[in-house]
């Protein structure tokens, strides 16, 4: 893939492999999710009320079902995504995913990992800053999922 023009020889190619990889692992989760979130909504009174006053399931679906499911997919995306890169660096710091001269956090970690007793800062800056990342994604995904759902306040 290193001869594809957009992708190049600077280690772009292995990065969307891995991007590849680490998207069909995760969306099973997410299908998971919405049809569970779907099977407790189709049970909710106002789809029955819906088909009551003739509604097609098609109308249902668009005006009544999506919207409910926005919410979950928003807050479930945004908890997954630091997954999604706590996985990617922890490949390429295995050395299977980004390879120099391409940039990752788990290269960096991987590079600075050898020059540990001398410079200890080249490994444990970008660990902070995965660190950093992951969390504010998930005080992000927490964040929206207490304004989505303000139930769950408690």
């Amino acid at each position: 893939m290193s001869r594809v023009p957009i992708l190049g020889p600077n280690g772009n190619a292995r990065l969307i492999l891995v991007s590849m990889a680490l998207a069909l692992t995760s969306w099973p989760l997410m299908a998971r999710y919405v049809r569970g979130q779907t099977m407790q909504i189709k049970q909710q009174q106002f789809i029955e009320a819906a088909k009551t006053a003739g509604s097609s399931d098609f109308s249902i679906i668009v005006r009544h079902i999506i919207p409910n499911l926005l919410s979950v997919v928003i807050i479930v995306s945004t908890l997954n995504i630091s997954n999604t890169i706590i996985s990617e660096a922890g490949i390429s710091l295995l050395g299977l995913g980004v390879q120099p001269p391409g940039a990752s956090i788990g290269l960096m970690i991987s590079d600075g990992a050898t020059l540990l007793s001398t410079h200890p800062w080249e490994a444990l800056l970008p660990s902070g800053v995965l660190a950093a990342i992951v969390l504010a994604f998930s005080f992000l995904g927490d964040g929206l999922r207490d304004a989505f759902d303000p139930r769950t306040k408690d």
